[in-house]
């Protein structure tokens, strides 16, 4: 298993790092929504699987959110993405109300599936706009990724208190403190390394440990949601590691306050 993980870990590393700091603005946005088309999939499959059209519509939902979201911040498109979604959602929840209490859920289950993957991701497309967008991006990356395997390694080596078994069984109080450190470890250096405007010594800190610990958040977020699914992994496309859902959970929650910690003119 550690084994996949590494050698996924050293493939995909570099790929990423170009596409974040010096791949064409297209691309990069061709990459945020093709790992959000295939998120939805797999949330779909996770939570809707063998009902009629569900993965249908929780692929369109969240990709017309995520397509309104590329063209850019403008509401008119963006409430044009939600209403789709919601409009779509409700019209599939009328057409099959053979039990409206079972078409309800689904619903819901549609609408949550098409705005965690569908609204959240596309943010890496905003914040990559910005002037310094693509540092940020590496920030709210390597952050993310720096928690993982701190957390990951510190939890192995230490980890005796249970952090929340009813979610995640295997997070430790312990490997959540190692995680939290190397988070702001990483912000720290990235914000010297390749920031043009690097944020001052304390706020750096701040948003570090704001952005880890969030990124902890999305990860437990998503172990509830594979466990109230009764699914190990959200899919197999990155071998050790699972699917897109799996990678990008400890993401998602960061780069949104990033963002719009960003265009408050913090950064």
């Amino acid at each position: 298993m550690l084994r996949n993980r590494v050698l996924t870990a050293l493939v995909t590393i570099p790929a990423l790092i170009w596409f974040i700091l010096w791949s064409p603005t297209w691309m990069f946005q061709l990459l945020v929504l093709t790992a959000t088309f295939i998120a939805l999939r797999e949330f779909a499959a996770m939570g809707l699987d063998g009902i009629p059209y569900a993965a249908t519509m929780t692929t369109v939902g969240g990709m017309a959110i995520a397509l309104a979201m590329a063209q850019g911040q403008s509401g008119v498109l963006i409430s044009a993405g939600l209403v789709v979604c919601l409009v779509g959602t409700l019209l599939l929840t009328l057409a099959l109300a053979e039990d409206m209490h079972e078409s309800v859920s689904r619903a819901a289950i549609i609408l949550l599936g098409a705005l965690y993957a569908g609204m959240l991701l596309p943010h890496f497309i905003w914040l990559r706009a910005l002037s310094q967008g693509p540092a940020l991006t590496f920030f709210v990356v390597a952050v993310a990724m720096a928690g993982d395997v701190g957390g990951y390694f510190g939890g192995r080596a230490f980890g005796r208190i249970k952090l929340w078994p009813t979610v995640s069984p295997n997070k430790t109080v312990e490997g959540a403190a190692v995680s939290l450190t190397c988070s702001i470890l990483a912000g720290v250096i990235v914000n010297a390394v390749l920031l043009t405007r690097p944020l001052p010594g304390w706020e750096v800190v701040v948003v570090s440990a704001v952005a880890g610990m969030l990124a902890q958040c999305g990860d437990l977020l998503e172990s509830m949601i594979k466990r109230a699914f009764d699914a190990d992994d959200s899919g197999w496309i990155l071998p050790g590691h699972g699917g897109v859902l799996d990678r990008t959970d400890s993401l998602v929650l960061p780069v949104v306050f990033v963002y719009y910690y960003a265009i408050l003119g913090a950064a």
